[in-house]
């Protein structure tokens, strides 16, 4: 186990290592079809909610709606219920280089790079993914930008095309697999850490369990009906899809021997959606395997035997859970071990923005100083967990706020628990973070559901700490670098 060599890592880090940087960013969800309405009634997108301040009919995926009601939101840098206009992309880029371009060594981008939209043809699908491609590529001149598939991605889309766009930025070795099966891994042979690009669509309970997507998420289910990869259409009745699990282990077996650190990199992390009403987006088969492989090759796996989840936030400020600000995440690390020693969350007041036509991206908090850590660790952030659960603590509300990248509070109200922090809300929360498979999920909501109601807490505005943990602190969780 690699416990104490962490945190002798961290300590030594305090007067020899070597400080770097990098960028993650996700869920950009380019929507072209976005637009100002030129009578100022509203704005215009892809995906609206259906609900009461949409005339649009909808906004199912692939159907434009005009947005009233909270129109006043809306404006060229996009909108709480739509996809992030190309002003709103444009500015991310500008931002990250503007706020800290010095010491980046390399680019996390986490997938889903267009707004869902099945009848979006082909060939625009390609020169829109083209144009966020060389938009990034125009940004960081002198980095590597290690891109992961979202499950937007591959809509329509084969991975040799992906692969062709991105293959500035991989070397040949890792294009191999990616345009085969869509996963990649990059060793920092100068480094003691590799990076593994998993291709996590391959693991999606759409594939695995013909489930309902559609039902669950609110999302279209045409992206079962638009893999055209090979490896990726027989993932439906294959327990090894693209033989992702037999290459993994492969990697993780060489990585140990040859002592190496490790960085997962997804998409769709293990666990339940916290803001999706118990949303599992890997199949309970390939969620159990992938705890499974960590449990295994826990010496390796970044910051075992007790670990975390970090999940980016989202550039588009649409979300079927409920809205956010953009937000984009600078972590700060060890260019020798791999460690995290902090990260910086930086987000976008669309409200604001779109008011003064202008964009200012603004400080929202750093890791250790908003939760008041010494280090960022394991066990640190289990005493962080522990901090929950102690009344007058203000952790939780430090959380609900980062959670949501500062949303303002008239929207907040609408989507969130300030409607007004109940406590139903908040367990949601907390089974999700601290749960990490659909069944103990289940068994935890229904649990403290219980509890809450025969104590009357289920609306209470004072949110008990008992019912949120902001990390995922379990034994059987890996260091995940993901994007819902």
């Amino acid at each position: 186990m690699f416990r104490d060599y962490v945190v002798l890592l961290s300590w030594l880090c305090t007067v020899s290592c070597k400080e770097g940087y990098f960028w993650h960013i996700g869920d950009i969800h380019y929507d072209p079809t976005y637009s100002i309405q030129s009578n100022g009634d509203g704005s215009k997108c892809l995906n609206s909610r259906g609900s009461e301040e949409s005339n649009g009919g909808g906004g199912g995926a692939g159907h434009s709606s005009r947005l009233n009601g909270r129109g006043s939101s809306g404006g060229l840098y996009g909108h709480y219920d739509c996809d992030s206009s190309w002003a709103l992309v444009d500015s991310a880029a500008k931002a990250m280089k503007g706020i800290h371009l010095d010491s980046i060594e390399f680019i996390l981008w986490t997938g889903d790079a267009l707004a869902r939209d099945e009848e979006m043809p082909l060939e625009l699908r390609m020169q829109y993914l083209k144009n966020i491609t060389d938009l990034l590529s125009h940004t960081f001149t002198g980095q590597f930008i290690f891109p992961v598939l979202g499950h937007d991605d591959v809509r329509l889309l084969n991975l040799s095309q992906i692969a062709s766009l991105w293959s500035n930025w991989l070397p040949d070795e890792a294009l191999v697999t990616l345009r085969e099966y869509g996963y990649y891994m990059i060793e920092q042979r100068s480094k003691n850490y590799q990076i593994i690009s998993l291709n996590t669509n391959l693991w999606l309970s759409g594939y695995s369990s013909g489930a309902n997507v559609e039902a669950r998420t609110g999302a279209s289910s045409g992206y079962q009906r638009s893999i055209s990869n090979s490896a990726q259409a027989a993932a439906s009745t294959d327990p090894d899809p693209g033989g992702q699990w037999k290459w993994l282990d492969s990697v993780l077996r060489n990585a140990s021997k040859a002592g190496k650190i490790v960085y997962i990199v997804g998409h769709t992390p293990p666990g339940v959606d916290d803001r999706n009403t118990g949303f599992s987006g890997l199949s309970d088969e390939h969620n159990a395997h992938y705890l499974q492989v960590v449990r295994q090759y826990s010496n390796i796996i970044k910051d075992q035997p007790v670990s975390w989840i970090m999940i980016s936030p989202s550039i588009t400020p649409y979300r079927p859970g409920g809205p956010n600000n953009p937000g984009l995440r600078l972590y700060k690390f060890n260019i020798d071990s791999g460690e995290v020693l902090d990260y910086s969350q930086y987000y976008l007041n669309l409200a604001e923005a779109n008011l003064g036509k202008r964009t200012n991206w603004r400080l929202e908090y750093n890791l250790r100083e908003h939760y008041e850590l010494a280090e960022v660790s394991a066990l640190s952030l289990h005493d962080l967990a522990d901090r929950f659960t102690q009344p007058n603590n203000h952790a939780f509300s430090r959380y609900y706020k980062a959670n949501r990248v500062s949303l303002p509070r008239d929207i907040e109200e609408i989507w969130g628990c300030d409607r007004a922090l109940s406590g139903l809300c908040a367990l949601r929360h907390f089974c999700a973070v601290t749960r990490l498979n659909q069944r103990s999920y289940d068994k935890c909501v229904a649990t403290y559901t219980l509890v809450l109601t025969q104590t009357g807490a289920a609306s209470d505005n004072t949110p008990d700490g008992r019912q949120l943990v902001f990390w995922a602190v379990v034994s059987s969780a890996a260091t995940f670098f993901g994007a819902r």
